[in-house]
């Protein structure tokens, strides 16, 4: 019985009811043992139906939060797809099964188009939203529109803030979009301000890092900005036959079993 109780009155701890353990000694003194058993285990009861309810409103909330515009998840990638997601699997699932407040995820997903960088990225973020961390997933064309926009009408300090209070940041499709001088310093300020805060940082692109300089204005501005992007990051290199291809195939398939099994 001591054992319940315990665990009953850390769980309101942890649910921030202060005053109902005071509540539940005062009844409890007036009930046989059989009776106090019994409240202990409908209160323990209770107490994992609070945290598993409020645990998953956080998850959902963060989810939300983090506007993924597709949620994708680890156990939809098919990591035997072909030899290059093989050989990143391991070190794939070891960060994302490790994220934690004081381990955020640092990746880099390089590669040509459909190879499943943007799943696995999302994939990360989702993980990180389960563990009740902030997530936020941006393409690399608005996130670029909205410093401009910001800067343009005198909040670009309230935007860089923004992009960097998530602890998680996801930029996608780096790579696509070119930016002019004023873009490429304000995108360096956001990727800088990360990197100086140890916050976590996504990104996905279809190019080489050596290949930055035909994104960014200058040299000079490429160069800090991979610097910054890979510093403690783990590089995946996503090449091979496209995951895309394979996974409009895989339901096409089962359309067709479907249909057979009718």
């Amino acid at each position: 019985m001591e054992t319940e109780k315990q665990y009953v009155y850390a769980s309101l701890n942890d649910l921030k009811l202060k005053y109902f353990p005071g509540v539940i000694d005062e009844n409890l003194k007036n009930q046989e043992p059989k009776q106090q058993v019994q409240v202990l285990e409908l209160l323990k009861r209770c107490c994992e139906k609070e945290k598993s309810e409020r645990k998953t409103s956080q998850i959902a909330a963060k989810v939300k939060t983090a506007k993924f515009g597709q949620l994708q998840t680890v156990e939809q990638f098919d990591f035997n797809h072909n030899k290059m997601t093989q050989k990143v699997m391991n070190t794939y699932l070891i960060i994302h099964n490790n994220i934690e407040k004081t381990n955020l995820p640092k990746a880099v997903f390089v590669g040509s188009t459909g190879a499943g960088k943007t799943h696995l990225a999302r994939a990360l973020g989702y993980s990180a939203c389960q563990k009740g961390l902030s997530v936020l997933f941006v393409t690399a064309a608005e996130m670029s529109n909205q410093l401009l926009q910001a800067q343009k009408l005198a909040q670009l300090d309230k935007e860089i803030a923004r992009l960097k209070k998530p602890q998680v940041l996801i930029i996608d499709e780096l790579g696509y979009v070119d930016f002019d001088a004023q873009g490429s310093q304000l995108f360096f300020q956001v990727i800088s301000a990360r990197h100086d805060a140890k916050l976590g940082l996504i990104v996905t692109t279809n190019l080489n890092f050596s290949q930055f300089n035909q994104i960014f204005a200058n040299e000079a501005v490429a160069t800090v900005v991979v610097d910054r992007m890979v510093s403690e990051a783990e590089i995946f290199h996503m090449e091979g036959p496209s995951y895309r291809k394979h996974q409009s195939e895989i339901k096409n398939q089962k359309k067709k079993s479907d249909s057979a099994s009718k």
